[in-house]
């Protein structure tokens, strides 16, 4: 019913509004498409992108009023935008990714360069016709004005006349001022300062994004200029421009002067009439490497790889002083690779479409390693680890062990190993609900229940990921050279006389160590095993070795109990009640139990 409704409404509403021309659809905007069905929209854009294609085929086929040229030219126009951007793109991918130094400028230019307020001119500003001056009188005659510099260059100071001061600088227009009016009026003080600078208009021409005449304030410089023009065209250059005034060469500018090494005369500011042209680029040349900034530099003529090498900021820190470095030179369509040794880079000469790359060190990891050593040292803390370092070593920063430090139930955590307990839990847990699954057939008793006891059994375990090792051999003996690894956590314990019995037990208790007592003397004291405990059992020593040991052999066996040491009575599941499944599979599960408790036997 959906669909159906779908291909009415298509075949209604497009009928109705696709069949207009392009100029009629202009209420079909983003908005209202985005707010269609998904299957609606696709035909309603797919229509649009028909009919516009058709009006453009009618447009070149038949003759054409103004009205339809002017829509063909701004398609085609849209077109060409479009083909203009992508061939940017390209062009922008070229030189190895590499822009031109300097085109950022323009992007991130404030108009802090722009005199918005007075504050910002200085004393050098040269005063011009529109510029107005708050001017004020104090002593036997007092005045509160505001005076316009006349076309004539003048300020028409009431009852004083006229006093010229276009084309004197902030400083001096003061002064002449102060001077003219205290030099015929005694006992009288005068008082000028700048309320509002004048709009001045320039020329702004070649090598621009948007070259014509510009209307600015008094105090813009050649910075400010350039950047309401849209900066520097792609063909225009940052080392090439001048400031021309009445026909006549007023300044050359290097724009490397203030982008490389921030020499930037504000003193010279634009006036009336004044042209700025950029000249065309000359050779770019890019560098990459080890140098601070990687960019395409424009060379002037018999500049050499040291000068390219200081605009690009010098060497960085991680060059590789191989004693040269490698310049790519295009010669008659031949490509060649000249090593030039780093004491010649002044002799060299760049020559356009040459390149340089400076040799660097390939970086690599240098994350910090962190090492965690908590109890009983005189120092511990987290400790930075060199590469290579041992626990020997460690141990020996850290001011070796306290007196009552227990080693034999030191503990080192290590985050693979914590992994690969994970990996074999993961294992073994899938290899028996296999095994379970693959049975099924043969018991006819297969339970829920039981894959949810499983999977209980398995998410209720901390793997640790502890290493087991000899403790008094990696710090003293023969195994010294045992190295640490970033994320590891070491443990040393303070000796508590206690032997831990966990699981099955009647009474499941920590009982007092008592070197004249064996398993089967441990076992009596908790009241013995439940029936619900597996035939076998556990015995961990403090430093994370284990054992397992059958309850037949409890009365002769020679097991060593530490202090510290665990005893675990596994349970077996099989005897659970509410749990049905055959015996068979009893073993697996009670097998994978015994697993878990090893791998979990010891925490900090």
């Amino acid at each position: 019913m959906k669909k159906i409704f779908i291909i009415l409404f298509i075949f209604i509403f497009s009928n109705e509004i696709l069949s207009q021309s392009p100029l009629d659809q202009s209420f079909l905007n983003q908005e209202f498409l985005e707010g269609l069905p998904p299957a609606i929209r696709e035909q309603i854009e797919s229509q649009n992108q028909l009919n516009e294609e058709e009006e453009l085929e009618k447009l070149f086929r038949s003759e054409t009023t103004i009205e339809k040229n002017k829509i063909l030219l701004q398609k085609m126009q849209e077109q060409l935008t479009i083909l203009k951007q992508s061939m940017d793109i390209d062009s922008d991918n070229d030189q190895q990714g590499l822009s031109r130094f300097g085109d950022s400028f323009f992007r991130t230019l404030q108009s802090s360069f722009m005199p918005i307020n007075i504050g910002n001119l200085g004393s050098s500003y040269i005063v011009d016709v529109g510029d107005s001056f708050d001017f004020f009188m104090t002593g036997k005659a007092e005045a509160n004005e505001t005076l316009l510099v006349q076309r004539d260059g003048s300020l028409i100071i009431p009852t004083y006349g006229k006093v010229f001061v276009a084309g004197l600088s902030l400083m001096k227009a003061e002064e002449t001022v102060q001077n003219f009016v205290e030099s015929t009026s005694i006992g009288v003080n005068a008082f000028l300062s700048l309320k509002s600078i004048r709009d001045v208009q320039v020329l702004i021409t070649g090598g621009v994004e948007n070259p014509g005449i510009y209307t600015l304030s008094g105090g813009s410089n050649i910075l400010g200029a350039l950047n309401i023009s849209g900066g520097i065209s792609s063909s225009g250059s940052f080392r090439n421009i001048e400031l021309r005034r009445g026909g006549q060469l007023i300044q050359e500018y290097d724009l490397y002067d203030i982008f490389v090494y921030g020499n930037f005369d504000e003193k010279i500011t634009l006036r009336s009439g004044d042209t700025l042209f950029v000249h065309p680029s000359s050779a770019q040349i890019p560098i990459s490497g080890a140098v601070s900034y990687e960019a395409i530099f424009e060379i002037k003529k018999d500049e050499t790889i040291q000068d390219l090498v200081e605009f690009a900021g010098g060497f960085s820190e991680g060059f590789a002083d191989y004693g040269f470095i490698q310049l790519q030179r295009v010669s008659n369509s031949l490509n060649s690779i000249e090593d030039i040794n780093i004491s010649s880079l002044d002799k060299f000469t760049l020559r356009a479409r040459d390149s340089v790359f400076v040799p660097m060190f390939q970086s690599e990891d240098s994350k910090i390693k962190v090492v965690s050593l908590t109890g009983m040292v005189n120092r511990p803390g987290d400790y930075f680890i060199n590469e290579g370092e041992t626990l020997s070593e460690l141990i020996t920063r850290a001011g070796g062990f306290k007196q009552n430090a227990y080693i034999y139930g030191a503990a080192l955590f290590r985050k693979r190993a914590q992994e690969q307990e994970q990996l074999f839990a993961q294992l073994n847990y899938s290899d028996s609900v296999n095994f379970i699954i693959s049975n099924a057939g043969k018991t006819n008793s297969l339970n829920k229940s039981i894959i949810d006891l499983l999977s209980e059994e398995l998410r209720s375990r901390n793997l640790p990921g502890r290493v087991v090792i000899d403790f008094n051999e990696a710090v003293s003996g023969n195994m010294k050279n045992f190295t640490l690894e970033d994320g590891d956590r070491i443990v040393i314990p303070s000796m508590e006389r206690v032997v831990y019995l966990f699981g099955d037990f009647r009474n499941p208790s920590n009982l007092s160590y008592d070197p004249n007592l064996k398993v089967k003397n441990y076992i009596e004291l908790v009241g013995g095993i439940k029936d619900s405990a597996f035939e076998e059992l556990i015995v961990i020593d403090p430093d994370g070795r284990s054992h397992v040991y059958k309850k037949s052999l409890f009365a002769n066996s020679n097991i060593e109990i530490y202090p510290g040491s665990i005893i675990y009575a596994p349970r077996d599941i099989g005897k659970l009640s509410g749990v049905q499944y055959a015996a068979s599979i009893s073993p697996i599960l009670s097998s994978l139990a015994i697993s878990l408790a090893s791998l979990n036997s010891i925490k900090d």
